[in-house]
């Protein structure tokens, strides 16, 4: 952030004094996030992972001499929220098991849907053609007026917001230069038209010249405005279109973007084996804002490079993005000068890199390098998302210090950080690219090129079509499958330790006033038990004497500014997070109104004439700030159930304590497929 930005944001009321400062002084005040782990399977964490005990000044903790400056052309940039949806894991904790486990997310094509050749195997989604419109507000028409990708994009990227808590209070303010609120920038990247059945007639369906691409639907469908754009760079456009939003955010155009991805194989000539499908979000945050703001950071890109061999043997074109990206992060190999933009690891003349780092890579942090080939057996060839997946694999990587098996390492391994000479420790850093270094030649790795082939044309025979629709098995990508995209992932910046709580035992402190809302009061309903659970499975709350999990203020303040506010509402005070999980399990199994446990109040307001009419005033606006203030929880609650958003003036960042919440509970059911689906599954 420039000292523009500093200043407006400090005097808009989104920044507080204390980060202001540390942001015009240069140094980075310190954040200590108590995050909620998710629940997942892993190796021993190594040992340097735990918190430093005071914090690193600079913007980017452990960078090394070489590294560059902060802001500008080469500002670190921090992965923020991140969710996804891939074969035989329907989340990112069964992603990681399956990375860890060494799965092979491989099975045959789901029931319903069309193919040339019986027995063939890929990677691929269930329920592709189930959707949430409740979520969204959407009533049926709306609703099929987003093709099946579309669908699953917006899901994926309404739980990112979620993951990440911008899709509510902190939402609308995240702001522009001029003060344009909501300036979130939205690159998707969708498979081409080839994933897609071809069309059948749909009622609803546009032409082609008059709907707007998929980042504008999606722009439009969660009011975001930033800058909105759609990319398609075959397998890479993911990282492509990452790229793209990483310059849009060092320019100032947005204050965070959202980066998304899909693919299907709908069309039976895209059902090739070994063929992909998957769905990934992330949403992105210049690291100096981040940590300003006390957001929860799953790790850091430092830099990226992208091009295109144009009619030039691809084969040295992965180094040379090497090179630059390594460039781009300020990252120097030893025993050299400045990076030269076009050299790669070890020199401008370098050949294609072999997928095991070599010792100049290892030097600066770097021991791990993802791409299309690390992440083939769990998305196979999944087009635009492969990029995604590969990103995901190397965060996950990071945030747990282990490596994952892969082509070149039999089993997961602690990830032991690279040191200096002197001892230093550097940051773990990671290569993320698509399509990656080339894989050592293997001649049983062919495949019949006649099969393939053969399938698309009796795809195209089976549909009365001739291949010119994008269908001919290419995936529409020929002429572009050599855009190459690497980047520079660093694991997060290490926070000091939460001190311990020294104020009233459980149960003796103030009371706190605990908001939930969702669309529909069956998603109110679930909602609530997910989260109930999910208090009770970390540590029970304090309850008999166990560990105190979360603190509860944390979790209050999480559910009132990161969260949508939405029609069907519930309140509840308690004093204990145990006490919490108690009422919330409480709700779900007896929802509604007048129905639920002793002091859980809950409205459904789908049916109500509007807002209400002091709702949007300045003058309400100072009088719910005033309860705030006052303590008063009942005149609150009471407001809250009649429609008035409550949460619109607490501030977006009320302290340090951040904790991570399970996503509002999706609740899909099969729709009529839209424009360019419209034989959807059968």
């Amino acid at each position: 952030m420039d000292t523009r930005e500093i200043l407006t944001r400090f005097k808009g009321g989104t920044l507080r004094r204390e980060h202001a400062v540390a942001l015009l002084a240069g140094t980075s005040p310190v954040v200590a996030p108590p995050v909620v782990a998710l629940p997942v399977a892993a190796l021993p964490v190594a040992a340097d992972r735990e918190p430093l005990s005071a914090p690193a000044p600079g913007p980017v903790p452990g960078a090394d001499a070489g590294d560059g400056p902060g802001t500008g052309a080469g500002m670190p940039c921090a992965v923020v929220g991140i969710q996804g949806r891939f074969p035989q894991a329907g989340d990112l904790e069964a992603f990681w098991r399956n990375g860890l486990q060494g799965r092979i997310a491989e099975a045959a094509l789901p029931g319903g849907r069309r193919s040339a050749c019986a027995g063939w195997r890929g990677h691929f989604l269930d329920g592709v053609e189930e959707f949430d419109p409740d979520l969204f507000g959407l009533g049926a028409r709306e609703a099929a007026g987003l093709d099946l990708r579309e669908r699953l994009l917006a899901q994926s990227a309404w739980q990112t917001l979620e993951s990440a808590g911008y899709a509510g209070a902190r939402l609308e303010r995240l702001t522009a230069s001029d003060g344009t609120a909501r300036s979130v920038g939205v690159y998707a990247a969708l498979g081409p038209a080839g994933g897609a059945l071809p069309g059948t007639g749909h009622r609803h369906t546009a032409t082609p010249a008059s709907r707007p691409g998929p980042a504008a639907r999606l722009s439009r469908l969660l009011d975001l405005r930033g800058p909105s754009l759609s990319v398609d760079s075959g397998d890479s456009s993911f990282l492509t279109a990452l790229h793209l939003a990483l310059g849009a955010l060092r320019a100032g155009e947005c204050a965070a973007a959202l980066v998304g991805a899909v693919e299907l194989r709908l069309h039976p000539a895209c059902q090739r084996p070994g063929a992909g499908e998957g769905v990934a979000a992330v949403l992105l945050k210049p690291l100096a804002a981040a940590r300003a703001d006390g957001d929860r950071v799953h790790a850091v890109i430092r830099s990226s490079a992208v091009g295109h061999p144009g009619r030039a043997a691809p084969g040295p074109q992965h180094g040379r993005l090497v090179g630059r990206a390594l460039a781009a992060a300020g990252l120097r190999l030893p025993g050299t000068g400045p990076q030269h933009p076009d050299a790669g690891p070890q020199g401008p003349d370098a050949g294609p890199q072999s997928e095991a780092p070599g010792a100049g890579l290892e030097a600066v942090g770097v021991a791990l390098q993802e791409s299309s080939r690390t992440v083939a057996a769990l998305v196979g060839d999944a087009g635009a998302v492969t990029g995604a997946a590969a990103l995901v694999r190397a965060v996950g990587q990071l945030r747990h210090a282990v490596l994952l098996a892969g082509p070149d390492r039999p089993a997961p391994a602690a990830w032991e950080p690279a040191r200096r000479d002197d001892g230093t420790v550097l940051p773990r850093r990671a290569l993320v690219s698509v399509p990656g270094p080339a894989a050592p030649a293997d001649p049983t790795d062919a495949v019949d090129a006649a099969g393939p082939a053969d399938a698309g044309d009796a795809a195209d025979a089976a549909d009365g079509t001739d291949g010119t629709d994008g269908t001919d098995g290419t995936d529409g990508t020929d002429g572009v499958d050599g855009v190459g995209v690497v980047l520079v992932v660093e694991e997060a910046p290490a926070v000091p330790r939460a001190p311990a709580r020294t104020g009233p035992r459980p149960g003796t402190g103030p009371a706190e006033l605990v908001l939930l809302s969702a669309a529909t009061p069956a998603h109110l309903a679930a909602t609530a038990g997910r989260l109930a659970a999910r208090l009770s499975d970390d540590g029970g709350g304090g309850r008999d004497g166990g560990p105190a999990g979360p603190d509860l203020a944390a979790v209050a303040h999480e559910l009132r500014l990161g969260r949508a506010v939405l029609r069907c509402r519930l309140a509840v005070t308690v004093r204990t997070v145990a006490e919490l999980a108690d009422a919330l399990a409480g709700f779900a199994a007896h929802p509604g109104p007048g129905t639920g446990p002793a002091g859980v109040r809950s409205a459904d307001l789908r049916t109500a004439a509007g807002p209400p009419l002091i709702e949007g005033l300045e003058e309400t606006r100072a009088y719910v700030a005033a309860l705030w203030q006052g303590g008063r929880l009942e005149q609150l609650t009471r407001l809250w159930l009649a429609g008035v958003d409550v949460c619109a003036v607490l501030p977006a960042h009320p302290g340090p304590a951040a904790v991570e919440l399970p996503a509002t509970v999706l609740r899909p059911r099969p729709l009529e497929p839209g424009p360019g689906t419209d034989g959807a599954p059968q």
